[in-house]
C-alpha cells in the first residue's frame, strides 16, 4: 500500500539532498578549503563539474569528472568526484555504468563520506535496472551514520522485498528495525505497522500481527482504513476469536458494504456466526451476497449458503438457492449443486423428481466424482418407496471392484438391507456376511454383524445373536451401547434372566447417560418381576420416578401392581392415580383407572369403585378394549354393593355385547354366585352351564362342575 507516494517521496527528498550537497560543496571550494595537494587545474575542473551538476547538465558534468579522474596525478578528491560521476550516470539513466561506479566506490573507497550515498545510489540504479535482490542488498549497505538516508534506503528496501515477495521474516525485521527510528512520519509509521503485520499475518503469527494493525489503525488514513481493518478481522478469526472477529467484520462492512472488501467481510462474517453456533444469522448473510451479482463472494455464497442450508435440514430452501443461484458458478461447480438438488428432493418427499434429478445427473455427468454417488442415492430413493427389487439393481451397479471400496460397501450393505425387507433371511444373511469378509475393516461391519444378530435373534437362535451383540459390545464403535443392551435382551428371550440384569448393569456402568438408560433399568424391573423377586423389582421401577415419558408411566404402573399384589391397595391407588393426573390420554391410563377401581372394590370400597367404573364406561366408546373388563367389575362391585339385580345386569353385558371377549367366564361365573345369592338356584345353574360352553379356566371349570353337582 501508499507504495508510488514512498517512492516518489523518497526520490524527491533524495534529489533535494543531493543539491543541497552539491552547493555546500561549490561553497566550500570558494571559501579556499579544498587540499592544497591538488593541482589549481584540478580543483578548478572538480567546481567546475559541480557547477555543471547544480545546472542539470549531467552529461556534460560526467565528461569533465572523467577526465579529471582519468589524469595520472592524484587527486584528494578522487572518492567524491567518482561518486558525482556515479549520479551523473545515473541521471541519464545509464543504471548499469552508474551501478559499477558506485560499487567501485564502495570497494575503493570504503570510508569515504559518500560511501553511504554510494550505497543508496546503486540500490536506485539496481531498482531501475529491474534487478530487485542487488537492490535490497544494496540499500542494506547504507549505515546508520545518516540517519535520514538509512530510513530511506531501508523503506526502499523493505518496499521491494514486499513487492517482490522475498523472505517474509527479514522482510518484517527490517520494518520493526526502522519502528525504533523516532523521526519516521505518520505516514511512514502507519507503513511499517501495516507492512510488519501483513507479515506476521503471513507467518501466522496472528497475535504479533494484531498488535500492528492496532498501532497502524492509530494514525490510518481515511482512505487506508477498510483494509485495515479487514486484516484485523481476519487476524481475530485466524486466532478463533469468533465473537472479536465478527465485530471488526462488522465495522469493515460499515466502511463500503458495497466494495469488494465490503463483500468479502460479509461472506468471513457468515463463518463467524456459523463457529459461533449462530447458523441463521450465516445463512443470511450468505443470501444477500448470492443474491448480489456484482458480488465478488457470490459463487462461494451461493456454494455455501446451500451447504448450510442442508445441514439445518431446509431442504426447500436449499433447492430455491440451487435454483436461483446456479448461473452464479463455474461448469465445474454445477454438478455438485444439480447432486445436492437431487439429495434435497429426496429429503422433502419428493422421491419421484428426486429420481428424475438423479437419472438426469447421470446422464449428463457419467464420469463425475459424484455418479456412482447418485446411482446409490438413485437405490436409497427406491428403498424409501419400499422398490426394493429396483433399489438392489442400483446398488449392484456400484458393487464393483471398479467402484470406491467404501461406496461398495455401503452397496453391499443395502442391499443386505433389501433382502431383509424382502423377507428372503437367507439372502440377506448372505450380503451381510459379504460385508464382513470383503470389508474386513470397512466402516459398515459392525452395522452388518449388528444385522446378523437380528436375524438370529429372529429366528431364535439366541447364541449367535448373543455372539453378534457381544462382539459389537466389546468393541468402541457407536453400536457398542445399543448392542449391549440388545445383548441384555437376548438374554431375556433366552430365559436367561440373571445374566440379563447383569448385561443391563453392564450398561448402566458403561454408558451413565446412555440413551437405553432408562430401558435398560426398565428391563432389569421385568426381570426381577419374571424372578419372582419383588423387592428387587421394586427399587428397580422406582430409579425410574423421575423419568420422562414413556418408562415414567409405565414404572409407576407396576410398582402399583406390586403394591396391590401385597395389598397395599392405597400405595396402589396413589400410582394410579399420578398416572392418570399426569396424562390422562397416555396408553396406560384406561389400565390405570380399572386398576383404580379393582383397587376400590379390593378395599370394600363399593361404593368407590362403582363411581370408577361408571366413569369409565361414561368417557370412552363402546367398542373400547377397556370396556368389557370394566362392566365386568362395575357389575361386580354393584353385586357387592347389595345391588345385585343391577349387577347381574351389568355383567351379563359382557357375554352378550363382547362375544370374543377374554372376560366372558368371569361374568357367566359371577352371574351364577350372584343368582345363587337371590336364592335362584336354577338361574345360578343355567349360568354355570354357560360357563361351561366357553372353555374357563380350571379354577372356573372346577367351581362350575362341583356347584352343577349338587342336587
Amino acid at each position: 500500500m501508499n507504495t508510488n507516494n514512498i517512492r516518489n517521496q523518497l526520490y524527491k527528498k533524495t534529489r533535494e539532498s543531493i543539491m543541497l550537497l552539491v552547493a555546500v560543496m561549490i561553497l566550500s571550494f570558494t571559501l579556499g578549503s579544498a587540499s592544497f595537494a591538488d593541482s589549481p587545474e584540478q580543483t578548478e575542473q572538480y567546481r567546475y563539474a559541480l557547477g555543471l551538476i547544480q545546472r542539470h547538465l549531467y552529461e556534460e558534468a560526467g565528461k569533465v569528472l572523467t577526465r579529471l579522474l582519468s589524469q595520472p596525478a592524484s587527486f584528494s578528491q578522487s572518492d567524491g568526484a567518482l561518486f558525482w560521476l556515479a549520479e551523473c550516470e545515473y541521471r541519464q539513466k545509464n543504471n548499469v555504468k552508474a551501478a559499477g561506479l558506485y560499487s567501485k566506490l564502495i570497494k575503493d573507497y570504503p570510508s569515504s563520506i559518500f560511501r553511504d550515498r554510494a550505497a543508496y545510489g546503486l540500490g536506485w540504479a539496481h531498482t531501475n535496472d529491474n534487478n530487485p535482490k542487488s537492490a535490497t542488498e544494496a540499500f542494506a549497505m547504507v549505515s546508520r551514520s545518516d540517519r535520514p538516508l538509512w530510513v530511506d534506503a531501508n523503506l526502499k528496501r523493505a518496499f521491494l522485498m514486499v513487492r517482490f515477495n522475498m523472505d517474509t521474516e527479514q522482510t518484517v525485521m527490517v520494518y520493526e528495525e526502522l519502528l525504533k527510528e523516532t523521526t519516521l512520519t505518520a505516514a511512514q509509521r502507519f507503513e511499517c505497522h501495516l507492512q510488519a503485520g501483513i507479515g506476521k499475518f503471513n507467518q501466522s503469527i496472528h497475535r504479533q500481527a494484531l498488535d500492528h494493525f492496532s498501532k497502524a489503525l492509530e494514525i490510518c488514513p481515511a482512505d487506508k482504513k477498510q483494509p485495515l481493518q479487514f486484516y484485523i478481522a481476519e487476524s481475530h478469526f485466524r486466532l478463533k476469536n469468533y465473537k472479536e472477529a465478527a465485530s471488526e467484520y462488522a465495522k469493515t462492512i460499515g466502511l463500503g458494504p458495497d466494495s469488494q472488501l465490503g463483500q468479502k467481510s460479509a461472506y468471513s462474517l457468515a463463518w463467524c456466526h456459523i463457529r459461533l453456533g449462530e447458523p441463521d444469522k450465516a445463512a443470511l448473510l450468505f443470501e444477500k451476497q448470492a443474491a448480489n451479482k456484482s458480488s465478488v463472494v457470490r459463487a462461494e455464497s451461493v456454494k455455501n449458503l446451500v451447504d448450510l442450508l442442508m445441514n439445518m435440514h431446509q431442504y426447500e430452501k436449499a433447492i430455491a438457492a440451487i435454483d436461483n443461484g446456479i448461473g452464479a458458478l463455474s461448469e465445474a461447480d454445477k454438478p455438485d449443486l444439480a447432486f445436492i438438488k437431487a439429495l434435497a428432493l429426496s429429503r422433502i418427499g419428493e422421491f419421484e423428481k428426486s429420481l428424475t434429478a438423479f437419472a438426469e445427473f447421470v446422464k449428463k455427468y457419467p464420469k463425475h466424482a459424484k455418479t456412482d454417488e447418485a446411482i446409490y442415492q438413485t437405490g436409497l430413493v427406491n428403498v424409501a418407496l419400499s422398490r426394493f427389487k429396483e433399489a438392489i439393481e442400483f446398488f449392484e451397479k456400484v458393487s464393483s471392484e471398479k467402484t470406491d471400496p467404501d461406496l461398495r460397501e455401503k452397496a453391499t450393505y443395502r442391499i443386505g438391507e433389501c433382502w431383509f425387507n424382502l423377507g428372503n433371511i437367507k439372502l440377506a444373511g448372505d450380503f451381510f456376511n459379504k460385508v464382513i469378509k470383503v470389508f474386513p475393516k470397512g466402516k459398515a461391519r459392525f452395522d452388518a454383524l449388528y444385522q446378523l444378530g437380528e436375524l438370529a435373534y429372529m429366528q431364535e437362535s439366541h447364541a449367535d445373536a448373543l455372539t453378534a451383540f457381544e462382539a459389537i459390545a466389546a468393541t468402541k464403535n457407536e453400536l457398542a451401547p445399543q448392542a449391549t443392551f440388545r445383548a441384555g435382551e437376548v438374554l431375556m428371550k433366552a430365559g436367561r434372566l440373571n445374566d440379563a440384569i447383569v448385561r443391563f448393569q453392564d450398561y448402566l456402568s458403561k454408558y451413565p447417560d446412555g440413551k437405553l438408560k432408562e430401558d435398560a433399568v426398565f428391563k432389569i424391573g421385568l426381570s426381577w418381576l419374571e424372578l419372582k423377586d419383588q423387592a428387587q423389582a421394586l427399587a428397580a421401577f422406582s430409579q425410574l420416578m423421575n423419568a420422562k415419558g414413556y418408562f415414567r408411566q409405565e414404572a409407576r404402573f407396576h410398582i402399583g401392581e406390586i403394591a396391590r399384589s401385597l395389598e397395599n391397595y392405597p400405595l396402589a391407588i396413589q400410582h394410579y392415580k399420578a398416572i392418570i393426573a399426569e396424562d390422562a390420554v397416555h396408553p396406560l391410563a384406561s389400565r390405570a383407572r380399572r386398576a383404580v377401581g379393582i383397587s376400590l372394590y379390593q378395599t370394600k370400597d363399593y361404593k368407590g369403585a362403582i363411581e370408577n367404573f361408571a366413569a369409565i364406561l361414561k368417557d370412552y366408546p363402546a367398542n373400547d378394549a377397556a370396556i368389557p373388563e370394566s362392566r365386568l367389575w362395575f357389575g361386580k362391585s354393584l353385586i357387592a354393593s347389595g345391588d345385585i339385580e343391577n349387577g347381574v345386569l351389568e355383567v351379563l353385558k359382557v357375554p352378550v355385547l363382547y362375544p370374543g371377549s377374554e372376560f366372558i367366564g368371569q361374568a357367566y361365573a359371577e352371574s351364577a354366585r350372584a343368582y345363587a345369592r337371590l336364592n335362584n338356584i336354577n338361574k345360578s345353574r343355567m349360568m354355570y352351564e354357560e360357563l361351561l360352553k366357553v372353555n374357563p379356566s380350571p379354577e372356573l371349570r372346577q367351581e362350575a362342575e362341583a356347584a352343577l353337582k349338587k342336587p
